[in-house]
């Protein structure tokens, strides 16, 4: 025969068991979703950071700065990120705009600038979010300047570039918001 007191603790032991259960899904659930959270940050940030590597932003940053073009080389890196969290690092010089917080996402890899010897002409206009534009190469640093007199533009640079076979180490740190 089934009492009253057999129900009662029937019904505390499958009560206590549910929440149990219910608490534990919870925990994973929870730990599942923040894992394809990151998942899906750390892919942007890679493909941000692959981007700029292939579409030549990099390289022409490190050209620039390295020809004492500095501000225009971290505006034109500042105008490409998305994020308005992060730090930049090529090589030895770093791009600091980030406020760190605790989940972020680190991305690196090694870039071995690919262009041809010569002289490259460089035209961007006076703004925050510049769109520089590299023209070249060309034999003669004549030619280039040339080539950029046919372009309304602020500033007008011409650089000479030597092929170099070192490789430049180049991380993008973006940090969650």
């Amino acid at each position: 025969m089934i009492f009253d007191s057999d129900m009662v603790i029937a019904i505390v032991i499958l009560t206590v068991g549910m929440a149990f259960y219910t608490s534990s899904l919870v925990e994973h659930g929870g730990m599942y979703g923040d894992t394809i959270k990151t998942n899906i940050f750390h892919d942007k940030v890679s493909s941000q950071l692959k981007e700029m590597v292939t579409d030549g932003t990099i390289d022409t940053a490190m050209l620039l700065k390295n020809n004492n073009e500095t501000v225009v080389a971290e505006n034109l890196i500042k105008s490409r990120v998305v994020s308005d969290n992060y730090v930049l690092t090529i090589g030895n010089w770093t791009i600091d705009n980030s406020n760190p917080t605790d989940e972020f996402v680190l991305v690196s890899t090694v870039v071995l600038i690919n262009r041809s010897e010569g002289w490259y002409g460089f035209y961007w206009n006076e703004t925050t979010n510049p769109n520089i534009v590299s023209k070249g190469p060309f034999i003669d640093e004549n030619i280039a300047y040339a080539v950029l007199r046919a372009y309304d533009s602020d500033y007008n640079k011409t650089i000479y570039y030597y092929n170099s076979n070192e490789s430049i180490d180049v991380s993008l740190k973006v940090y969650g918001e």
